[in-house]
């Protein structure tokens, strides 16, 4: 059996096949739209005559009769020649004649769309004797095949249409759901209306979601993320505020040279000449102050037998004469005398006039470069070398580069309220000139990797140091 078919139906079936075995050929099965004419239609032919030639041919307005004779004879027949001129009965017989065909079982599901011409082919087809054809016909109203059988296909039952329902549904409303037997009530038994019940139509419609509701998540979420800002915001600047020295100062150091690789080229140890003209020599360790030890301890270290003669001609007051010797003999390259915590308190008074003099001399130099780089044009470009705390390194190593290296400056600046001291090389009209003039610098000062600057910097960072 094709599927799934109602005991009433099946019954219907049973007959259909009764009257064909009582010698009716032709019967017309009658029925209203919907009640299933095709499906019973369909259910006789696969279930009965099983040794027959089977034709099911479904009509529709653009049927044509030749159409319908062809499809009628390739179903009975086996490869039949045609004769397009000829009736359906008349190519019938002459195939027969030919090749006998064998008893035949035609369904012709929607007779309205027949012509009186196959109509009245049909009739003669079913009347003739020499081979046995059994005509199954679907209509909507009765007489449309006359001298045709017809039988009535009735509407379903109330319990059939329960039964029909829960062959195709899983689930169904209780018997006593109102909405389910007004449903049933009004369907009057059609299958297809039946089956197109929908079980979500039981179900009252849940009210969505307003705009108004989905807008305040949207808002309260949106406060959320906001405060989780202002709390991250706030949280860092407080931390950055409490270390801005040492984020300074990393930011800078990572940039420059360290003080202990600046001086790689050995510079010629220095004679510091003393009150009453005697020289000693200082290593240039000492004069960077990279030894860790102030040049007074260096002197005791160095010479420790002449420390107490040392002492007694710092202890002489300088005349003018000598104060101009040291002036002379020290800028830039020579560091004044930096006197140590041993001194008695009656003599440091003395020393501090003459490192006050001294200190004044040697910040020409800076003076100079501070007012050459504030006088030059904004657009130009400078390559910084190093940046140091401490001013006696920066002179130094310009005192150790400045044969190999031109336009060496230096000046001050102030980062997180302490100084700074600078050294560059300027000269640069456009940063092309720049890096034309990085890449001819020598490969240990490469190794500090120098960057580039604009003369606008320049005189902002001196800007804060001249404040």
């Amino acid at each position: 059996m094709q599927s799934q078919i109602l005991p009433s139906r099946a019954a219907l079936v049973n007959r259909i096949e009764l009257q064909f075995e009582y010698g009716q050929n032709l019967i017309c099965l009658i029925g209203a739209s919907g009640l299933g004419k095709s499906y019973l239609a369909e259910s006789f032919i696969t279930d009965k005559y099983a040794e027959f030639n089977k034709a099911f041919i479904k009509l529709s307005a653009n049927s044509k009769d030749i159409d319908l004779t062809v499809q009628l004879l390739q179903h009975s027949f086996r490869s039949p020649l045609i004769d397009q001129t000829l009736t359906l009965s008349e190519n019938f017989v002459n195939l027969h004649n030919h090749s006998p065909s064998g008893p035949c079982l035609w369904v012709l599901d929607g007779a309205r769309h027949l012509s009186d011409e196959m109509i009245a082919e049909l009739q003669n087809i079913a009347k003739q004797g020499i081979e046995k054809i059994y005509i199954l016909v679907t209509a909507q109203s009765p007489m449309v095949v006359p001298q045709a059988l017809d039988l009535h296909l009735e509407p379903l039952s109330l319990s059939e249409s329960k039964t029909l329902m829960k062959m195709f549904f899983k689930q169904l409303p209780v018997d006593e759901d109102p909405i389910f037997q007004t449903f049933l009530s009004a369907s009057h038994g059609n299958p297809a209306i039946l089956l197109d019940w929908q079980p979500e139509t039981q179900q009252l419609e849940k009210p969505g979601s307003s705009k108004f509701i989905k807008m305040q998540w949207h808002l309260t979420l949106l406060t959320v993320l906001l405060a989780l800002l202002m709390v991250a915001f706030v949280y860092q600047k407080e931390i950055t505020s409490l270390i801005p020295e040492m984020s300074e100062e990393k930011a800078v150091v990572n940039t420059v040279l360290p003080s202990t690789r600046i001086l790689k080229t050995p510079l010629h140890s220095h004679e510091l000449i003393i009150g009453d003209g005697s020289k000693t020599e200082i290593s240039d360790d000492v004069l960077n102050g990279t030894a860790g030890v102030s040049i007074g301890d260096a002197l005791e270290v160095q010479n420790k037998t002449e420390t107490s003669a040392i002492f007694s001609a710092l202890t002489h007051t300088p005349q003018k004469a000598e104060v101009d010797k040291i002036v002379t003999d020290n800028k830039p390259k020579q560091l004044s005398v930096a006197v140590t915590s041993e001194l008695r308190k009656e003599e440091s008074a003395e020393f501090l006039e003459l490192n006050e003099v001294v200190a004044d001399v040697e910040s020409v130099s800076v003076v100079d470069d501070h007012l050459n780089l504030l006088s030059e044009p904004d657009s130009n470009w400078v390559i910084q070398l190093l940046a140091v705390k401490d001013k006696a390194i920066a002179e130094a190593f310009i005192s150790a580069h400045e044969q190999r290296v031109s336009d060496l400056k230096i000046y001050g600046t102030n980062r997180a309220d302490v100084a700074w001291w600078i050294v560059i090389q300027s000269g640069y009209s456009t940063i092309d000139a720049a890096k034309i003039g990085k890449a001819k610098l020598p490969k240990d000062l490469l190794t500090g990797q120098p960057f580039f600057k604009k003369q606008t910097k320049i005189k902002q960072e001196i800007a804060l140091f001249i404040r």
